[in-house]
């Protein structure tokens, strides 16, 4: 018999390899509270730790003003009419615990990181957050004037210009996806609008929480007696109209006589997640600038050495999304960086992909799904983005499904439906 004792493997030998046939993500529980609080509940893991995460509808789409959400969002932990922004912050760190905050398009949400044991004492101080933010003047000013000082830095970069005109191309300069908020921007925020928005879109009744880690019955009381018994008032406020306004002409320049690199942004507006075609579109994107090893990357990288990285991707949101393939290259090379890019997207719609190339990217799409779904946090990340989407869960086994019986024959159509060089939007910022 074989010994499997260390001392006794062959380390020449490779391995075995085995292909990933199926990923279950661990079971997910839904309630509802009496205030209308859906929660998703990913009960495991073995530390005695929990991720309370709350998702309200107040993204970018919701907005009265430009850089409200962002504002409302940064601001949240900076105050309450009972305790200030250092005494909340120390109460976190007292326990261990961490807060997170962050604005999306569609969403904002507010992640909390604690041991069990001390949820008692940390939900009370989350809940005064979400329920008696005072958005103080002085917080409200440091912010201004350190996202101006930001804006100023980034205003230097290839990279913030062209994607800043890139996104305001293809949806106009007003829309939430299309803007970039600006100093005007910044300037016109004030405490009364921070607070109306707070009030209208934090509110509960129209709120996901995802729950994941070791989350007992005791847990669950906690969170709904803080959470799932609040109505909150009704009283949305009207946000700006959401009018697609799509710069004229399909190429743009920002140009950057100093420029060292040139940023290239090229693209248009597409399929998103709810699309029928998407999963499918994304192993084709996955071959073209996806990975490390995508074509893009060979091109340019390795056999060129045009750039450091280059890729394409698509962001989605729940009402709209777009393809964006993205490179900084050296001034001197622009012209044919631009050239070999259009060359892959070309050779995607021309020729099939080997079936060799097709199955590594497969197995390079499962073995990173795989890496996402270990662990209870990191499966209440895919089940937050089901939830945004409205989708059920059983998308995740189909959208794995489709990505895993995809065939060349249904690339190449793909390719001339959605990579038609003709219907996208070109950027550079730099010189050309």
């Amino acid at each position: 018999m074989l010994s499997l004792h260390p001392m006794n493997l062959d380390r020449t030998l490779e391995p075995p390899l085995r292909a990933i046939e199926k990923i279950d993500l661990l079971p997910v529980n839904k309630i509802s509270f009496a205030n209308g609080l859906n929660a998703h509940i990913i009960n495991a893991g073995e530390q005695d730790v929990i991720k309370l995460e709350l998702v309200f509808k107040a993204g970018r789409m919701h907005e009265n003003a430009k850089g409200v959400a962002g504002a409302v969002s940064q601001l949240l932990r900076d105050g309450t009419s009972k305790h200030t922004s250092k005494e909340i912050s120390e109460a976190f760190d007292f326990c261990g615990a961490s807060i997170s905050t962050q604005a999306f398009i569609d969403t904002s949400s507010v992640s909390l990181y604690t041991l069990n044991k001390h949820l008692s004492k940390l939900l009370p101080i989350l809940h005064e957050v979400l329920t008696d933010a005072v958005f103080p003047q002085k917080e409200l000013d440091t912010y201004i004037q350190n996202n101006k000082q930001k804006l100023l830095v980034n205003l230097e970069k290839v990279e913030f210009l062209s994607h800043r005109k890139f996104t305001s191309a293809l949806f106009g300069e007003n829309h939430p996806i299309g803007y970039t908020t600006n100093e005007n921007d910044l300037n016109n925020l004030n405490v009364d609008l921070l607070k109306s928005f707070y009030s209208s879109r934090f509110q509960f009744q129209n709120c996901t929480a995802i729950i994941a880690g070791k989350v007992t019955d005791q847990t669950l009381k906690l969170i709904e007696s803080y959470f799932g018994n609040i109505v909150s008032s009704d009283n949305r406020i009207e946000t700006l109209p959401l009018q697609i306004n799509q710069l004229q002409g399909n190429e743009f320049y920002e140009f950057k006589t100093d420029a060292v690199q040139s940023a290239i942004r090229i693209g248009k507006r597409f399929i998103n997640r709810k699309h029928a075609d998407y999963h499918k579109v994304k192993v084709m994107n996955m071959i073209f600038g996806g990975y490390f090893g995508s074509r893009l990357m060979s091109n340019l990288r390795e056999d060129k050495g045009y750039c450091y990285g280059v890729y394409s991707s698509i962001a989605s949101f729940l009402n709209d999304a777009y393809l964006c393939i993205a490179a900084e290259v050296n001034a001197n090379s622009t012209n044919d960086a631009l050239v070999q890019i259009k060359k892959e997207l070309s050779l995607l719609c021309t020729e099939k992909v080997a079936d060799e190339e097709l199955k590594l990217v497969k197995n390079y799409i499962m073995g990173t799904i795989l890496s996402d779904t270990d662990g209870p946090f990191n499966v209440s990340e895919i089940v937050k983005h089901l939830v945004i989407y409205d989708l059920d869960m059983h998308e995740f086994q189909k959208g794995l499904t489709e990505m895993m019986t995809v065939t060349s024959d249904d690339i190449i159509l793909l390719a001339n439906k959605y990579f038609n060089t003709e219907t996208m939007t070109e950027v550079i910022a730099g010189k050309k």
